[in-house]
């Protein structure tokens, strides 16, 4: 337990950041998961900030400096801190994710942002450890057994999806990436999430988009949701190219899920998914109704 790491919520200091991250690695330097449980310490305190701060401006503010905190943490670390988060998500942080509410997310998705955007977390880090993850529960989960799925994570990861590889904007309220550098910085990290070896997993997300989509225990809003991130990532010229070059993955991807069984029901969705990614026109529409209309070219 690092209790001070919660304290750095009503420090206004500008170098508080610095000061606690420098104070952390002189104390447990020694210890060879020092950082780990920084992060972990770290994400418990992200959950109390909505309670402690109620105004969005202090808060936004609050949370830009545990950004500016991990970075420092990130600093002192010969190799970064880039494994020490992954390493989180894909062990004890699974359960934590799914107990976040949507207060909590919307503080940790900016300090994720701000971090991805100063390089510390890669954005393959963030779909490998969180997003494909929440989807994969998503896809499984139905109205009588859930599981540990939580819709509010599922929406907390499509919002993350959306603003690392789709978004074409900086944002107007100071979260990251709030001017042109951030929002070039985020391009240049997506390069990453193309080239082998992260793209095999990448594509085979889509099959799991696709069963998100096709599950009645899901809102009809956030199946909604998932099936226009699946359009929108289909129309990515890098994604494309990266399809393209990469076809016997791709083909693998779309096989898989139906060799296993589990969703064999649904194997002209998926060969009408993989259509849209290999098509040399690709302007399908979005229907509000919840479904793909394709145009007709002659």
């Amino acid at each position: 337990m690092l209790p001070e790491i919660l304290l750095l919520a009503n420090d206004p200091n500008s170098e508080a950041p610095s000061i606690l991250a420098n104070t952390l690695w002189y104390k447990y330097r020694t210890s060879f998961d020092w950082a780990w449980k920084v992060w972990d310490n770290t994400v418990a305190s992200l959950r109390q900030i909505p309670v402690i701060m109620p105004d969005s401006a202090e808060r936004r503010a609050c949370t830009l400096r545990y950004g500016d905190f991990l970075l420092h943490v990130h600093e002192h670390l010969p190799s970064g801190f880039d494994n020490q988060v992954l390493q989180w998500f894909l062990g004890p942080g699974k359960n934590e994710v799914v107990a976040l509410n949507s207060d909590a997310w919307e503080v940790l998705t900016v300090v994720l942002l701000y971090l991805s955007v100063h390089g510390a977390i890669a954005t393959t880090t963030i779909l490998k450890g969180l997003v494909y993850p929440a989807w994969q529960l998503a896809s499984l989960a139905s109205a009588g057994n859930p599981g540990p799925f939580s819709e509010i994570l599922l929406h907390a990861a499509n919002n993350l999806f959306e603003l690392l590889l789709l978004r074409e904007h900086s944002t107007s309220d100071g979260t990251p990436p709030s001017d042109l550098l951030d929002f070039q910085r985020i391009r240049a990290w997506r390069q990453d999430v193309y080239r082998e070896p992260h793209f095999i997993l990448h594509v085979a997300s889509i099959p799991t988009l696709i069963f998100i989509e096709k599950n009645e225990g899901i809102s009809v809003d956030l199946r909604r949701a998932s099936m226009a991130l699946r359009h929108a990532l289909c129309k990515v010229s890098e994604f494309r190219q990266a399809a393209y070059r990469n076809l016997d993955a791709v083909r693998d991807a779309f096989e898989q899920p139906l060799k296993s069984g589990v969703h064999a029901d649904l194997g002209e969705s998926v060969v009408d998914a993989l259509q849209l990614v290999l098509s040399e026109s690709n302007d399908s529409l979005y229907s509000p109704a919840g479904s793909f209309t394709k145009r007709t070219h002659t």
